[in-house]
């Protein structure tokens, strides 16, 4: 049935508008663009006429009457649907409410709520006076996930209220936010008020209520995109913690309403994480008070819900960058040529090198200025690699300046490798002088080619054309193979034939995958232990 409602201005609110006072005497939380909906229908009435202006303004002692929609005044009818009860006794209710499902009626929601499930499940319910929030003690937002206290008794809720209003309830949720939060843990004691350009949202205003939000660091992305806390609130302000963690910087992830939405802010992770932070990730994740009845604390304790985990596991993941190193003709471009056919991008230090002392490159200038036309005779010439290697093996000095002077750009090079294929599962790099030069990489996995002397010797005069004394020097230039191998986190052989040694690299790019899938274990395992602390 359609209600109505009456009101009398008195001489303080004369001149307020009609939607303003309307929305300030009645008990009820219409949105104020739903009431000037109404007005615009005719369902107000001032002095026995109707106004159609949200807007018109008033005078002392005008009578007002509101005409509520029947299906804005009617109670909520019991609905079938999950309550995901964590505890249940004869007083109260602990639930794990799901996102997604706004927790009372209210005229902006058309859909079942908590309460339509709950009536259903719990019949005691429809003994409460307050049909439009039955047991009701507490709130969570529509699209926070987590634990909730309901009272199936009269006496039950008024006992829980009251510890909930001298805050002898202790309430921690978890929150995925944007950035590096620098402080291990801190408070945040700002008031918050309906902000005055949005009156759906709220903001951090110097007028409004007391508000207190402390937290505590769990967790931090090394590269500073994310970071995952424990946050509790000693006051239960509307969208609290929210607004709270936006007004500081770090929105939660995924929330719609507080710019927790920057999508390109994860480069190219943002992508899929917009599709698994479809609301904002903010989960109530424990819950204790003293049972109404027994007086026993209870404790509860709900780990992160399933796309919360999902977030993080997909943050966390990266490239799995590994350098492929050795001696002289040991094999190390075989091994490079084997995972390029298999698809996977690669680098070639050698190649970048080329590329390096090609007419008018880096390379090419540096030397140029450096030793004029020693190694570069003609100005259309590239490098003279054969002459510069040979004065490499004869001058240490000439070594140790090309050294300075190049392995930075290929150290440059390779960092812009890794980072264009940031997204890829694996990439490569080749890097015969990988210790040597200093270009390391604790994020890398480091792959040794070895090869017997005698057989490297034999494919260098091969393949390569070198002689005896030239293989001798540059292999004396580098670590020995057995000091290089030994720094390597794994190795591959390559004393027998071709094809016993594809095998090997197709056993390696196995051995990849296994590490892959044994740190997204470690990961999810470490994810699981941070989300589910008391």
């Amino acid at each position: 049935m359609e209600r109505q409602v009456f009101l009398t201005v008195n001489e303080s609110q004369a001149g307020s508008r009609l939607d303003k006072f309307i929305l300030k005497n009645i008990s009820d939380p219409f949105p104020r663009t739903r009431l000037q909906e109404w007005i615009r229908q005719g369902r107000v009435h001032v002095n026995l006429k109707p106004c159609l202006k949200p807007g018109h303004r008033l005078t002392s002692g005008q009578k007002v009457q509101l005409r509520i929609p029947a299906q804005h005044s009617e109670d909520p009818e019991p609905i079938a649907g999950k309550t995901a009860a964590v505890y249940a006794d004869s007083h109260v209710l602990v639930i794990n409410k799901q996102p997604g499902i706004t927790v009372h009626p209210a005229p902006s929601e058309t859909g079942p709520t908590l309460v339509h499930y709950l009536l259903h499940e719990y019949t005691e319910l429809r003994l409460f006076q307050e049909k439009q929030r039955p047991g009701i003690v507490h709130r969570l937002d529509k699209d926070t996930s987590g634990l909730m206290v309901v009272a199936l008794t009269r006496e039950a809720l008024k006992d829980l209220c009251r510890q909930f209003a001298l805050r002898q309830v202790d309430k921690k949720y978890l929150a995925l936010v944007q950035g590096c939060v620098s402080r291990d843990q801190g408070s945040i004691d700002i008031p918050l008020g309906r902000d005055r350009q949005n009156k759906t949202r709220m903001a951090a205003v110097p007028e409004g209520r007391k508000a207190l939000t402390s937290f505590k660091v769990l967790d931090r992305d090394p590269h500073g995109l994310w970071t995952l806390l424990e946050v509790s609130i000693y006051t239960g302000r509307t969208h609290q913690i929210r607004v709270h963690l936006a007004h500081a910087g770090h929105p939660i992830i995924g929330d719609a309403v507080y710019r927790g939405r920057n999508w390109n802010y994860f480069e190219w992770k943002g992508k899929i994480l917009s599709r698994l932070a479809r609301r904002q990730l903010l989960h109530s994740m424990y819950l204790s008070f003293v049972h109404p009845q027994s007086r026993a604390r209870l404790e509860f304790n709900q780990p992160g819900p399933g796309d919360l985990v999902r977030s993080l596991l997909w943050l966390g993941r990266s490239c799995q960058k590994v350098v492929i190193t050795g001696s002289p003709g040991s094999g190390k471009s075989t091994v490079l040529k084997c995972f390029e056919a298999a698809g996977y991008p690669v680098f070639s230090a050698d190649k970048c090198v080329s590329s390096l002392y090609k007419p008018g490159n880096d390379g090419w200038l540096m030397l140029r200025r450096r030793f004029g036309t020693r190694f570069i005779p003609d100005e259309d010439q590239a490098v003279d690699k054969q002459l510069l290697l040979e004065a490499m093996t004869k001058d240490s000095s000439i070594r140790a300046e090309v050294v300075h002077l190049i392995h930075p750009l290929v150290g440059r090079a390779l960092e812009e490798f890794w980072d264009e294929h940031q997204n890829r599962r694996l990439a490569l790099a080749e890097v015969p002088l990988w210790f040597e030069s200093g270009l390391k990489d604790e994020q890398s996995i480091t792959v040794g080619v070895f090869c017997p002397d005698f057989l490297r010797r034999e494919r260098t005069a091969g393949h390569r054309n070198w002689e005896e004394h030239v293989f001798s020097r540059l292999d004396k230039m580098q670590l020995s193979q057995k000091e290089k191998l030994r720094r390597c986190a794994l190795v591959l052989d390559n004393s027998q034939g071709l094809s016993a040694f594809e095998s090997r690299v197709a056993g390696l790019d196995r051995a990849l995958r296994q590490l892959r899938r044994n740190k997204q274990r470690r990961l999810w395992k470490h994810i699981n232990k941070m989300i589910s602390r008391p």
